[in-house]
């Protein structure tokens, strides 16, 4: 099973202006977005990424997983496609693997990316850098112990002067 991180970030490496907000992200990263997660068919993010999504949730063409401590929202299933749950970042990967998944695609936040990073699950990570500079906001991961060399595997120039890059976890 193949994790890939998939974030778009400013050049400064933030996630979102202020506490959640991702208005800025652009349709070209949206349509890289949504390119990738129905080549993965799963998608896995954190409650605050699933409420920030709203009405746009859950996003068609990829099972939804949102991991979530929240009791009120586990087992609020509204299809076989949306999935809330309280496992682990190991169970869920290992459950995505077991449905015959290849591909995880993880969309965060911050929070469930380090989770992830903790648990050194994460094999890629794709960074669509929007041409930004952010003055306050979340991270792509928390502060961890964590180091690790990556392996570049490709640049990709996008419209509206976007660079995805793609890198490899070396573990």
């Amino acid at each position: 099973m193949k994790v890939i991180l998939y974030v778009a970030t400013s050049i400064n490496g933030l996630i979102t202006k202020g506490e959640d907000d991702s208005d800025w992200v652009t349709e070209t990263d949206w349509k890289e977005f949504g390119s990738l997660m129905r080549d993965c068919g799963i998608m896995v993010m954190g409650r605050r990424t699933y409420e920030i999504f709203g009405d746009d949730f859950p996003c068609e063409g990829a099972v939804n997983v949102v991991m979530t401590s929240q009791r009120k929202l586990l087992g609020q299933e509204t299809s076989k496609d949306v999935i809330f749950t309280d496992k682990t970042p190991r169970d869920v990967v290992k459950m995505a693997e077991e449905e015959g998944f290849k591909k995880l695609m993880l969309i965060g936040g911050m929070k469930l990316n380090t989770s992830f990073f903790e648990e050194d699950l994460i094999d890629e990570v794709w960074l669509s850098v929007h041409p930004l500079l952010i003055g306050n906001g979340k991270m792509i991961m928390d502060k961890i112990n964590y180091d690790r060399k990556v392996k570049l595997l490709g640049i990709k120039e996008l419209d509206e002067g976007l660079v995805q890059l793609r890198y490899e976890i070396v573990k």
